[in-house]
């Protein structure tokens, strides 16, 4: 089965312009805004010869908006006539990741042609994240030029580095705050796999999330001290027999598993259609049965993640330069992604705790997990029935957000941080082409997605 299949009233808003949309984000694939660490190798030329594009394709927003450059990103605002109302924040990223250096002759289409051919539109971004900045403008665009006005404000946010350090999301997140705003949603990319529940003991239902939190992440730097000197000698042992106990420690005792707010209310969502037991049985009382759920998910590759702070060992000093050295100084990284209500500070107690000292521990980085949405609000609920008015049989569940986006940044002026990109292209195109070679979409997908945006709009904003 196709994703496709599973779209539904795609003859909705007949008079949207849909060539216009797809050569607008071809057009946009064009730009090379791509965002480095090293900010001497970015070509802000770029974001600004895009930031004039958008200001020259989508007349009705500019002529009706407050239109705001901070830094190289952008926070547009369509006044709403009803100042009562919580505004609704849409958003996106400009930056692309680079293109990595050799790869380019083995795009079928240039990465930044904006090709259309073969029944996609190629390029840098066509999966993360343009034709959801795009979309957004398409969509607003469309109201506006309909003759709609907004009752409740509307603000774009387009930050230019959140495949980095997500500096512009920070900043426009502060500009709110200093202006007393908070808003009643923001809805960023995100989440949006389609798979069969059979992990969950319902096979046959297929589920979709709705990103309400992220994990946290942090790189904890584990160092170990010894005399060094001949091999022939190890009778205090050697600083890396000192630090394999400790990554072995660690590994072995990791943070206790918690069952979130977001997996209980999926697993409410769930239990008509949970047919396999013992899940069966246990999803009736899942207070009652709270470390037999913990012990399924932690049992299924899928699933373990969202209930348990992972702990992957990830690098490790070379260590002597010969086989008959014991090297003095050692020591490795272990990268963890922190899930609620782990903090950095309790994992580097808990990691203190098992390695009993033997290691020096310090944090390379580290950030905590995001604050879990609110479900129970107009966002949530309005995006649910939005989505599942354009795909049919999709039970669309709230869980935890794979990745990291700027979202979590304006979690300090929402309580209804979302995370749903509401194209959903085909597995094997988007798991190729997202950060990878030949990144694209399809037209289909495309329009659907805007469609969604558009009707969110209406629903919630109108």
């Amino acid at each position: 089965m196709k994703n496709t299949d599973l779209f539904i009233h795609e003859s909705d808003y007949a008079d949207f312009d849909r060539e216009s949309a797809k050569e607008h984000l071809a057009c946009a694939l064009r730009f090379h805004t791509t965002s480095y660490m090293d900010t001497s190798l970015i070509d802000y030329a770029a974001f600004n010869a895009f930031h004039d594009y958008l200001k020259e394709t989508y007349p009705h927003i500019y002529s009706a908006s407050e239109w705001e450059e901070i830094g190289h990103s952008l926070l547009i605002r369509l006044p709403g006539s009803d100042p009562s109302l919580k505004p609704a924040l849409f958003m996106a990223h400009q930056d692309v990741v680079p293109v990595v250096p050799g790869t380019e002759k083995d795009w079928l289409h240039g990465p930044f042609s904006g090709d259309e051919a073969d029944g996609y539109i190629w390029g840098r971004g066509a999966m993360d994240i343009k034709e959801m900045l795009i979309g957004i403008m398409e969509a607003a665009e469309y109201l506006l030029q309909r003759g709609e006005r907004f009752r409740r404000t509307v603000y774009l946010a387009f930050g230019e580095d959140e495949e980095t350090v997500s500096v512009g999301a920070v900043a426009i997140c502060e500009t709110l705050q200093k202006r007393g705003i908070e808003l009643e949603y923001v809805l960023d990319e995100g989440a949006g796999d389609i798979t069969d529940a059979a992990d969950y003991g319902a096979p046959g239902t297929l589920i979709c999330p709705i990103g309400v939190y992220e994990k946290g992440y942090a790189d904890l730097k584990l160092t170990a001290f010894s005399k060094g000197g001949h091999s022939s000698n190890p009778f205090r042992g050697t600083s890396l027999g000192t630090l394999a106990r400790a990554i072995t420690a660690i590994t072995e005792n990791p943070m206790k598993p918690h069952l979130s707010d977001a997996i209980r209310r999926t697993l409410a969502l769930l239990r008509p259609n949970i047919t396999e037991e013992p899940m069966k049985s246990w999803v009736q009382d899942i207070a009652g049965h709270e470390e037999e759920i913990i012990g399924w998910f932690l049992s299924k590759e899928s699933l373990y993640h969202q209930v348990q702070t992972t702990t992957a060992p990830t690098q490790i000093d070379p260590g002597s330069p010969a086989g008959n050295v014991m090297p003095q100084t050692m020591s490795a990284v272990i990268n963890f992604r922190l899930a609620p209500p782990d903090t950095p500070e309790s994992l580097l107690a808990h990691c203190r705790e098992v390695t009993k000292g033997e290691v020096e521990l310090s944090y390379v980085q580290q950030i905590s997990a995001s604050r879990p949405s609110d479900t129970d609000t107009l966002g949530y609920q309005s995006l649910k029935e939005v989505l599942e008015h354009y795909f049919d049989r999709l039970l669309f569940i709230p869980i935890q957000n794979k990745g990291a986006t700027d979202a979590r940044r304006y979690e300090p002026v929402c309580r209804t941080v979302l995370r749903f990109g509401p194209f959903l292209e085909e597995e094997e195109v988007s798991s190729e082409g997202i950060h990878g070679t030949n990144e694209r979409i399809s037209p289909r997908v495309y329009y659907q997605g805007i469609r969604v945006l558009i009707r969110m709009m209406e629903r919630t904003c109108l």
